[in-house]
């Protein structure tokens, strides 16, 4: 008994000293950051990877083995065309020394040309059953090729990409002009019966866009977010820029909206947090009154069926700060503060009624309305009969919008600039 008490202890530790087979030291890997998928030309899909090099640099700038040295963020990327991810990556492989490693990519960027072409749902069920694949990554479309833009991609301020790209992300939340969507989200929905997909857009910029020479600006007006993404006028050629949303019909990219219409659907679905809205003076159109915006509630949907026709009544409740007066109208006063807040419910109440009934004729509810449609069918297999999306481009839809302004900064009130050469303006 003694012996056998023994041997099993001698087992026992010899079993806590041995070592993983199935170990990798860090130094064998390359850790992808970002995936990009693009339609082939030599076989179905065309990868792109993109990875920190984690070259060696001394002191001086000059690889070696000397003293000094440190860990550089450059990055490089690679493309093949294959049948799927996986093969892929296997050809990936066999051209590197180190493998591919998937566990803290957080980039899948998808060329609007495999978007539209109702393909997607191939590569996505690929990538999702992967086990080294989080679902939280984030999903872009681009207007180029996803390979343009994945080798485009390069830290704007300090050497990480990984965190330039993440603040950009962010960005979402204070400007509403893309929404924020993760590999989890896109997949559920490119599957739901409730709401179709929205992705934010990237392209690549153009300083065609910024003018340096020409007529000077004389009047007139713009929100700012007109554009769509690789249009906005700013002066970095070849940086990456986005703005805008890809609006899905299952897998399958059917239009984009521009920024101005992105805060729209996140303000009517409940995303928007803040963002910097600009409209026409009411008292004098030729300027401007820009305000900084909030989410005062959480939107509130109310619905009910007449027949089978669903009638909707949408409220939201915003609030903001009157950032300037171009017009030195006194706004902060409360007669011609309650004009101001009128004339920026009815603008955007206008532009959202616009943006709903252009998604009616899309038969494109990105606004969530089937997630409180379904709460009316007892069962499943009920509401799965009733064909969300037909019924959707029949609805009839109101918004209701109030917005209060809490304050006017610094200025108490507004007085005209007294001119020798003109009356006080």
């Amino acid at each position: 008994m003694r012996k056998i008490s023994l041997l099993l202890i001698i087992c026992m530790i010899s079993m806590t000293l041995s070592s993983c087979y199935d170990a990798n030291e860090v130094d064998n890997l390359l850790h992808v950051t970002i995936i990009g998928v693009d339609r082939g030309i030599a076989d179905k899909w065309r990868l792109t990877v993109m990875f920190p090099t984690l070259k060696e640099e001394s002191e001086g700038g000059s690889s070696g083995s000397g003293g000094g040295q440190g860990l550089q963020n450059e990055y490089d990327s690679i493309s093949v065309d294959a049948p799927s991810f996986f093969t892929g990556i296997d050809m990936i492989n066999s051209t590197l020394a180190r493998r591919l490693n998937f566990m803290h990519a957080e980039f899948l960027v998808i060329s609007e040309d495999l978007a539209k072409s109702g393909m997607l749902r191939e590569f996505i069920d690929s990538i999702i059953r992967f086990r080294q694949i989080r679902r939280s990554m984030h999903v872009f479309v681009s207007k180029c090729s996803a390979m343009e833009l994945v080798e485009a991609a390069e830290p704007a301020v300090g050497t990480a990409l990984s965190k330039n790209m993440q603040i950009l992300v962010e960005e979402s939340k204070i400007t509403g002009f893309f929404p924020h969507v993760t590999l989890e989200n896109f997949y559920e929905q490119m599957k739901s019966t409730y709401q179709q997909p929205a992705v934010m857009v990237q392209s690549l910029s153009s300083n065609k866009n910024f003018k340096t020479e020409g007529e000077k600006w004389e009047g007139g007006y713009k929100t700012g977010g007109e554009y769509h993404a690789g249009e906005i006028p700013i002066s970095k050629q070849g940086k990456i820029e986005a703005f805008g949303t890809a609006v899905f019909d299952g897998d399958k990219m059917i239009d984009e909206l521009t920024g101005d219409e992105t805060r729209l659907m996140q303000i009517a679905n409940g995303k928007f947090s803040m963002g910097s809205f600009t409209i026409p003076d009411p008292r004098n159109p030729s300027l401007i009154i820009p305000f900084d915006v909030r989410k005062a509630k959480e939107p509130k949907v109310t619905m009910k069926f007449d027949k089978d026709k669903p009638i909707i009544n949408l409220e939201i409740k915003l609030e903001g700060d009157l950032l300037s007066v171009q017009s030195m109208i006194d706004y902060e006063q409360p007669e011609l503060k309650y004009l101001a807040e009128k004339a920026f419910e009815k603008h955007i109440k206008d532009d959202l009624d616009r943006l709903i009934l252009k998604c009616q004729k899309l038969k494109a509810d990105i606004f969530g309305f089937g997630n409180f449609a379904a709460r009316h069918f007892p069962t499943i297999q009920e509401w799965e009969g009733y064909s969300w999306f037909d019924k959707f481009q029949n609805a009839d839809i109101t918004t209701e919008i109030n917005f209060t302004i809490r304050r006017t900064g610094t200025q108490l009130k507004s007085s005209p600039i007294v001119s020798t050469e003109e009356k006080p303006r």
